[in-house]
C-alpha cells in the first residue's frame, strides 16, 4: 500500500496490463469461436501480424514521422500564437476589447469546419495538418495565459510595484513564470488535442501520415489495416500521456503544498 492508503504504482499497472491482457484474449477468442465478425472487428493475432509486417517492411515509419511531425509543429505554433494572443488582451486593453470577444466565439465553433479552406490555401501537404492542429491549440494557449494571468496574486503585484520593478521586469520574472507552469499543466491535453487535429486532418486529406493510412485502409474495407492504424494511435497517445505525466510530475513539484 501507498502512504496514502491506496494501491501502490505496481499494483495498479499490473491492473492495468491484465485488464488489456484479458480484452485481448477475450477479443481473440471471440472472433474464433464466431462470437465476433472478424470481417468488423478484426482479431489481435491479424492485427498484430499487419503492424509486425509495416515495420519490417519500413511502410510505418514515413506516415508515423508524419503525423507526430504535423502535431508537434502545429502544438508548438499553437501555443505560441495564443499565448501571445492572451498576453496582448490582458495587456494591451484595446487589443482585449477586439480579441476577446471574438475568441470566445470562435472557440465554440468546431475548428474542422476550417480544414477545407486550409487545404485550399496550403495544399493537400503537411502545412495543411500543420495548420488545422494551429487553430486547434491556439485557443488552448490563449485561455490558459489568460487565466495565468489573472490568478497572480495580487498582493504580490503590488509589492513588486512598490519595490519600483518596471513592466517588462514583471512581465519577465512574474507572468512569464506564471504563465509557463500553467502550459506545462495544461501540455497533456494540448499534446492529445494536436494529435487528434494531425489525424483528423490526414482523414480528410493527405499524402501520408495515421490517417492516410486509415482511411485508404477504409476504402479498401481491410479491417486488420484499420485497426492496426487504429492500434497504433492509441500506442503514440498513450506513449505521449505517459511521457508527459512525468514531466508534469516533475516540473509542477514546486506547486504541491508540502505537509507537515
Amino acid at each position: 500500500m501507498s502512504k496514502g492508503y491506496g494501491p501502490s504504482t505496481a499494483a495498479v499497472r499490473t491492473a492495468q496490463a491484465a485488464l488489456v491482457v484479458g480484452a485481448l484474449i477475450g477479443w481473440e477468442a471471440g472472433v474464433r469461436q464466431g462470437w465476433l465478425s472478424a470481417e468488423f472487428v478484426s482479431r489481435p493475432s491479424a492485427v498484430g501480424a499487419v503492424i509486425a509486417e509495416w515495420v519490417r517492411g519500413g511502410f510505418l515509419w514515413p506516415h508515423l514521422a508524419a503525423t507526430v511531425q504535423a502535431a508537434m509543429v502545429g502544438l508548438v505554433l499553437g501555443l505560441a500564437v495564443g499565448g501571445t494572443l492572451g498576453f496582448l488582451v490582458m495587456f494591451v486593453p484595446a487589443v482585449g476589447e477586439v480579441i476577446e470577444p471574438a475568441m470566445s466565439t470562435l472557440n465554440a465553433v468546431p475548428r474542422i469546419v476550417f480544414y477545407p479552406l486550409l487545404m485550399l490555401w496550403l495544399g493537400l501537404g503537411m502545412a495543411s495538418k500543420v495548420g488545422l492542429v494551429v487553430t486547434i491549440v491556439a485557443f488552448v494557449g490563449y485561455f490558459t495565459t489568460v487565466g495565468a494571468v489573472r490568478e497572480v496574486d495580487r498582493l504580490l503585484l503590488a509589492q513588486v510595484r512598490i519595490l519600483g520593478a518596471s513592466p517588462a521586469a514583471m512581465f519577465r520574472h512574474l507572468y512569464l513564470p506564471a504563465t509557463l507552469a500553467w502550459m506545462v499543466t495544461s501540455l497533456r491535453m494540448s499534446v492529445g488535442l494536436a494529435l487528434i487535429g494531425a489525424i483528423l486532418g490526414e482523414y480528410m486529406g493527405s499524402m501520408r501520415g495515421i490517417g492516410n493510412v486509415i482511411m485508404g485502409a477504409q476504402n479498401l474495407f481491410q479491417t486488420p489495416q484499420v485497426m492496426a492504424g487504429l492500434t497504433l494511435t492509441l500506442a503514440l497517445a498513450a506513449t505521449a500521456d505517459s511521457i508527459l505525466a512525468y514531466l508534469e510530475r516533475r516540473w509542477s513539484a514546486w506547486r504541491r503544498v508540502q505537509q507537515p
